[in-house]
């Protein structure tokens, strides 16, 4: 757009933003070409210029754009300017509230800064709410941007986790990156801070065969077949002079992270957490990971991690002895219930005890882990199991006075290579798979009929 009546020796200061994701075009040399241009063709002299390279327009805490605000347009004692100079409005930011970015826009304007975008001109006059109207359409187009790009992204990183790939971040403590070629084929290990070069060459974890991988089987092994416990484990690791990942001292969660990571096992995770387009952290069920399972050499086997994952459960000797009490008692009750409903089917008793051996059941204990809030529960199958689409669940309660504390029915799938499946009360799958207390009979019976008819047959 063109304006028609240029303003005379006016002053101004420019703000330049290039992120990691734009292309040359958006550069900051080119930027600031555009902007001396305009600034020539209307009499107008920058005096100032702030640039942020390689910064996300998602948030507002960029360097450059803080001083613009800050030592600038908000400085009472800041040299007097005219304008903003930008060259449109996704240099001024992505925001996905896009209020945001007219809520800086206006910090500025009500101080008697205009901010002008390069791109769109000077308003004609008496068009200024057709310019207004423009200029909001184009951040909803720049916040819609981001978006889009991020769903790419994010897409494109579950395909490739699924392939048993790594879709970026750093490899975990005892593993390196491992940069294949277009035909998968190994070039070299990459250093920190290194990426891949072409878009088809692909990044695998592999162990770095150093004194880190083995602290992690050393750590396993000291855990599930010498009965350490994380502070003692720790405490040797300390001694031997052993760094940790951050190069610091080893504590009793390091410990713990170590020994949680399935990746040890050969596995790609991914999608374990989101964090898109910069909001807060949430971490995702199970269900909705990436995973891919032996796609490298692990540092342990599938059978070591689930022991550990078993004794990390019981890691209180108190819940230990309540524990298996808690659960045997559960158990004997199940089992005469479902016991009698065989019985009723027709089934002899000593059938129907033949048949609760084959029964799909699995018995947990919730507990809480660093959290009061975040309770757990993680239960374990046999691998016959796995001949059934589900399994029936039961949480028992350990200070309730009722056995049961919930009854979950759990896909088979959901249970991971090493045949155990934890989720969380926040869990989106936790109340999916729950069975409210007058459905539980009916959600039993598809099991008692199935294994009547097998029997019968």
């Amino acid at each position: 757009m063109q304006f028609i009546n240029k303003p005379q020796f006016k002053k101004a200061v420019a703000y330049y933003r290039h992120s990691a994701e734009d292309k040359q075009e958006n550069s900051v040399p080119i930027q600031r070409e555009h902007a001396q241009r305009f600034a020539e063709k209307y009499n107008i002299e920058i005096i100032h210029e702030e640039a942020d390279e390689g910064e996300t327009g998602l948030l507002a805490d960029r360097r450059g754009f803080e001083q613009l605000l800050n030592k600038w347009v908000l400085n009472p004692d800041a040299p007097h300017f005219d304008y903003v100079l930008v060259y449109d409005v996704t240099r001024w930011g992505r925001f996905q509230q896009t209020d945001e970015s007219g809520y800086y826009q206006f910090q500025c304007e009500r101080v008697g800064k205009k901010v002008i975008y390069i791109k769109n001109g000077f308003p004609r006059e008496g068009e200024e709410f057709i310019s207004s109207l423009q200029i909001s359409i184009e951040r909803y187009m720049a916040a819609d941007y981001s978006r889009q790009l991020s769903d790419k992204v994010w897409h494109g990183s579950m395909r490739v986790s699924k392939e048993g790939f790594s879709a970026g971040g750093v490899a975990c403590y005892g593993l390196a990156r491992l940069l294949l070629d277009e035909n998968k084929k190994p070039i070299r290990i990459l250093k920190k801070g290194e990426h891949k070069m072409i878009s088809n060459q692909r990044v695998i974890f592999t162990p770095l065969n150093d004194i880190t991988t083995q602290t992690v089987r050393d750590t396993f092994n000291m855990f599930v077949n010498d009965w350490y416990s994380l502070d003692t484990i720790a405490e040797i690791l300390n001694e031997k002079g052993i760094l940790s990942a951050n190069g610091g001292t080893w504590n009793n969660g390091k410990i713990l992270r170590i020994l949680r990571n399935e990746v040890y096992t050969g596995m790609i995770i991914y999608n374990k957490t989101s964090k898109k387009l910069r909001s807060k952290t949430v971490k995702n069920p199970r269900n909705e990971w990436a995973m891919a399972a032996d796609v490298f050499e692990g540092l342990i086997d599938k059978e070591l991690y689930r022991r550990a994952q078993e004794r990390l459960f019981w890691t209180t000797p108190s819940k230990w002895k309540r524990g298996v009490y808690m659960i045997e008692k559960t158990k004997k009750f199940v089992e005469q219930e479902i016991k009698d409903l065989f019985i009723k089917q027709g089934i002899e008793e000593d059938k129907a005890e033949f048949n609760i051996k084959k029964f799909p059941l699995a018995y947990s204990i919730s507990f809480v882990d660093g959290d009061p809030l975040k309770k757990y529960t993680v239960f374990v199958i046999e691998e016959q199991t796995r001949n059934y689409e589900k399994v029936l669940a039961i949480s028992v309660s350990l200070d309730k006075k009722e056995l049961i504390d919930n009854v979950f029915l759990i896909p088979t799938s959901d249970f991971n290579q090493c045949n155990f499946c934890l989720f969380s009360e926040q869990d989106k799958c936790h109340s999916e798979y729950m069975i409210k207390s007058d459905k539980i009979y009916e959600s039993v019976m598809p099991f008692v009929d199935k294994l009547t008819t097998s029997q019968n047959k």
